[in-house]
């Protein structure tokens, strides 16, 4: 009794430090979740060894993937498929083979300058591979951008999280598979998992539109908030049961979802604004700040695993590597094959400049850290902290330079309306 009383108190104590070191990073405009992590550090072994990412994340690192689960549901409700229409090829191509072109060059620079083996280097790449809506979206909506600018890159951020993930976890089974039969039967076995978890995600997604917003048979409509917890209870659930993909279910599951409440309800999240009125928008504020912030706080406790064997010229490599070299290969490549869009060279470079690695990067890390070496952790820590920082220092100067305005702006530079 008493343990479980303590554990209640330490569970408030540093959920409140939670909401006032987000509060502080509101007022010094440093993103929260570089304010997690520093919890982490202080917490875990490194600092107080009060926790421990192995401890936090659970059995099968099923915490971390409930909170990733949420992240991606979060994510799929301000998918706008509108959107993914007009600017189909572009963020297509960002999130397939972009993430793919990412992968491998970022592999090699692992494989060349950390000396990892192959299959570390190809795993610590699609790792670095996935972006951050979260952490893009404040910076993107306080300057007066061309809307399909930001909408492409809100875009390639939600599906390129989805998209990253399967990837991290497709290889992860893949180089456990050993023989050439094991690996195809691991193929197999996953394309049929990921079949079954796009399937029950949408199923489950129409299901909650269906119970709360029908003229009759939404019997749930004044109980939306209680109603969409036991939803996503039952989609994690299932997928764990049935091995399905878990995170492709919460990214369709929200998907469904937030289309549901766009047509039905309360307008969810777009391009242009965080925030969602009514109870769907303000559990989804709940539960991805929660998901968040405990994801961080893992990854924290999880930098002391760099000790040895990377140092800081390694970090600065990847960091200005993604930035300066893989980025821009990848914008410039791709892009410009979607002739129907029309961007132009400053929306592009643009789109260059702005490339933020973050939360999916430190979930994904968390999931396949016992297969990556202690190095790992301070390379993707590096990267995250390093992108999140130039991200917020040079897109609005980027901006200014490159002298793109909004629709409605005099003067604005791209392509055809």
């Amino acid at each position: 009794m008493d343990h479980t009383a303590a554990l209640c108190v330490i569970v408030s104590g540093v959920l409140t430090g939670a909401l006032l070191l987000s509060r502080l990073a509101g007022r010094l405009r440093v993103p929260d979740i570089l304010w997690f992590m520093l919890l982490g550090l202080v917490l875990g072994p490194f600092g107080l060894n009060l926790v421990s990412g192995d401890g936090l994340m659970g059995q099968d690192h099923v915490f971390l993937l409930g909170a990733v689960f949420l992240v991606l549901y979060e994510a799929g409700t301000g998918t706008r498929i509108s959107l993914l229409r007009e600017h189909a090829l572009s963020v297509g191509l960002l999130v397939t083979i972009g993430l793919l072109l990412t992968t491998v060059l970022l592999a090699a620079g692992a494989h060349l300058f950390l000396d990892y083996t192959l299959s570390q280097g190809l795993l610590l790449g699609a790792v670095l591979s996935t972006t951050d809506p979260a952490s893009i979206l404040p910076i993107l909506r306080r300057l007066p951008l061309p809307s399909r600018v930001v909408e492409t890159l809100v875009a390639e951020s939600a599906i390129g999280d989805v998209t990253g993930s399967l990837l991290t976890l497709f290889l992860l089974s893949f180089f456990a598979g050993g023989s050439f039969g094991g690996m195809l039967s691991t193929g197999e076995t996953f394309l049929w998992s990921v079949a079954g978890g796009g399937g029950a995600g949408l199923f489950l997604g129409w299901l909650f539109v269906f119970l709360t917003r029908h003229p009759r048979f939404g019997i749930f409509k004044r109980s939306v908030p209680v109603f969409l917890v036991a939803i996503l209870l039952c989609g994690f659930g299932l997928s764990l049961l049935l091995h399905l993909q878990t995170l492709l279910c919460g990214y369709l599951l929200g998907v469904a979802a937030g289309r549901g409440e766009r047509k039905g309800g309360p307008v969810a999240r777009d391009a242009s604004s965080l925030q969602s009125p009514g109870d769907f928008g303000v559990m989804n504020d709940l539960l991805v700040y929660l998901a968040t912030f405990f994801i961080f706080l893992v990854m924290g406790t999880l930098i002391p695993r760099a000790g040895n064997g990377v140092s800081l010229p390694g970090i600065l490599f990847f960091l200005v590597a993604l930035l300066l070299v893989v980025r821009p290969a990848v914008i410039f490549s791709l892009v410009p094959l979607d002739r129907s869009s029309r961007f132009s060279w400053r929306e592009m470079a643009f789109m260059s400049a702005v490339r933020e690695t973050g939360i999916m990067a430190g979930a994904l890390l968390g999931l396949v850290h016992d297969a990556l070496p202690p190095s790992a952790s301070a390379v993707v820590f590096g990267v995250v902290v390093g992108t999140i920082a130039v991200g917020a220092l040079v897109a609005a100067p980027v901006a200014r330079h490159l002298k793109l305005k909004g629709e409605g702006s005099p003067g604005r530079e791209g392509g055809a309306p």
